[in-house]
Order: C-alpha cells, then sequence, then structure tokens
C-alpha cells in the first residue's frame, strides 16, 4: 500500500479492510498529528518524515518501526494539522475473509496508542550578535512528566544560522546532560565537548553532508521526572560573530518516542 491522503480530512476503513501504516511522510512544514478513533499516535512534519527523498532531504519517509499504525476495520483515521496537506502511508492494506478477526498482534499494537507514540521536539535557541569562546548556550531541557519516559533514539539534526561566514567543522558542539551530569568528556584534554553539528544535517543533503544523525544505536531514556538537556557549545577557541543585523541561532529536531506508563 502507498498512498496519499489529505490532511484535515477523515477517512473510515470498510468492514473488511484495515490499514497497517508503517511509513508517514507529508510536504507540509507545521506539524501533523495522526490520530485514530480521536487518539494521538504519531506527530511528524516534512522536516523528519518528507513524502520523497530529494537532493535536499535525503531522510525520506519516516519509518514507524515498533510503533506502526493499525487502523482497525470501521475505525476513523485524520491526519490533523493548522495547512492543507499531502501525507504519504506506507504497509499493508489487509482484507480479512468472512469472519475472520484481526490478528492478536495488530489488536496489541491498536490498543496501546493512549500510551505510546512517536513525536519529535523542535526548538531553536538565539545566542546573539557574537558568541565567545567556550560559552555554552542552553538549547532545550526535555523533563517528561512523572508518568512518563520519552526516548531518543532516532534521527536527531541541528543547524547553525546566520554567522558571518559559512560554519566549518571544529566551531559548534552539541552537548548533552543528563539531571545536569554530561554525557561527554568531564575536561577538554581528550578532545572538545560535545557532537559536531556539522555531522548532523538538519536535514542531511546530496553533495554535502549525506549521512543523518541518529541516537538509534545509543538509545538516551528520560525517566519521567528528569531532564535531558540539550546545550551549544563554541568550541573553536575564538569568538564567532553574527552577520551584520543578524543573531546567531541554534536550531535542534530529534525525534523520541513517548512512552505513558501504567
Amino acid at each position: 500500500m502507498k498512498k496519499v491522503l489529505k490532511t484535515n480530512v477523515t477517512y473510515e476503513m470498510e468492514k473488511d479492510r484495515y490499514y497497517v501504516i508503517r511509513r508517514l511522510g507529508t510536504d507540509s512544514s507545521a506539524r501533523v498529528t495522526a490520530k485514530v478513533d480521536g487518539v494521538p499516535v504519531a506527530d511528524f512534519f516534512n522536516l523528519v518524515a518528507p513524502i520523497m527523498k530529494s537532493a535536499d532531504n535525503l531522510l525520506g519517509p519516516l519509518d514507524l518501526k515498533d510503533y506502526f499504525v493499525v487502523v482497525p476495520p470501521e475505525r476513523k483515521l485524520v491526519f490533523e494539522s493548522t495547512a492543507s496537506a499531502n501525507v504519504y502511508v506506507e504497509g499493508d492494506l489487509v482484507v480479512l475473509s468472512p469472519g475472520e478477526a484481526v490478528p492478536t498482534e495488530h489488536l496489541t499494537r491498536y490498543n496501546a496508542y493512549a500510551n505510546r507514540k512517536v513525536s519529535y521536539i523542535d526548538v531553536t535557541a538565539t545566542v546573539g550578535a557574537s558568541w565567545p569562546a567556550g560559552q555554552e548556550v542552553k538549547v532545550v531541557d526535555v523533563t517528561p512528566p512523572t508518568i512518563e519516559d520519552h526516548v531518543f533514539d532516532g534521527f536527531a539534526g541541528c543547524s547553525v544560522s546566520n554567522l558571518s561566514a559559512a560554519q566549518a567543522l571544529g566551531q559548534v558542539n552539541l552537548k548533552l546532560y543528563y539531571d545536569g551530569v554530561p554525557l561527554d568528556l568531564l575536561v577538554a584534554t581528550a578532545g572538545p565537548h560535545g557532537i559536531e553539528t556539522l555531522k548532523m544535517p538538519l536535514p542531511p543533503r546530496a553533495a554535502a553532508n549525506e549521512e543523518p544523525f541518529t541516537f538509534e544505536e545509543r538509545p538516551i531514556a528520560v525517566v519521567g521526572g528528569h531532564t535531558l538537556t540539550f546545550t551549544a557549545i563554541n568550541v573553536s577557541g575564538g569568538a564567532l560573530s553574527a552577520a551584520a543585523g543578524q543573531s546567531i541561532a541554534v536550531r535542534l529536531v530529534a525525534l523520541f518516542k513517548r512512552i505513558i506508563k501504567a
């Protein structure tokens, strides 16, 4: 199944057919929330989930993996957004024989919607007209409610904009802290702090940096009530300046799994 649907249109499954959606994409730059019978199951937009791979975004549609979306027979599906846009859905259209029930695997996933979904953060921190060497700027604090865990195990991208000259390797890194403890070197004698942001392309592009950054191999689980902090640090050894009349900005976009604990 490969279909293009529309945002803000309600689709209702037939009595003997249902969707198992495994990949999602959109051409909307605004947030799109997929809902099944009114329950939100995934948040996405065109930067993390474009409809197609292109030279300007090599990610392609978002692979939902274990968080696939099941729309059982006679249930409703809608993609809510502030924008009128296209939504690409890919997966299986399952046809049931007379008297056949939806398989347990798919019903189990459907019943888990209320407490397991895919989402993302998209935040921008303003640095200023000048960025002194060694200065850290907080980008965002992620603190789930005590009844939730947030697991960062997918794509993450970071961009630095409005510099007076093109960003070079070894200028700006992204640092992570869990409850104030750095997930990194404690001192810089073994190398600069943080992750090189030019290795976190937002998004990956052809003839630039084609390799996306992901937390998949080393997921970060943020337990409810605890805080994951992202900061940006100038590791260049000198001050970085903004273009005339501009302010340096750091944008971070990262996918995560939202898990509500029973």
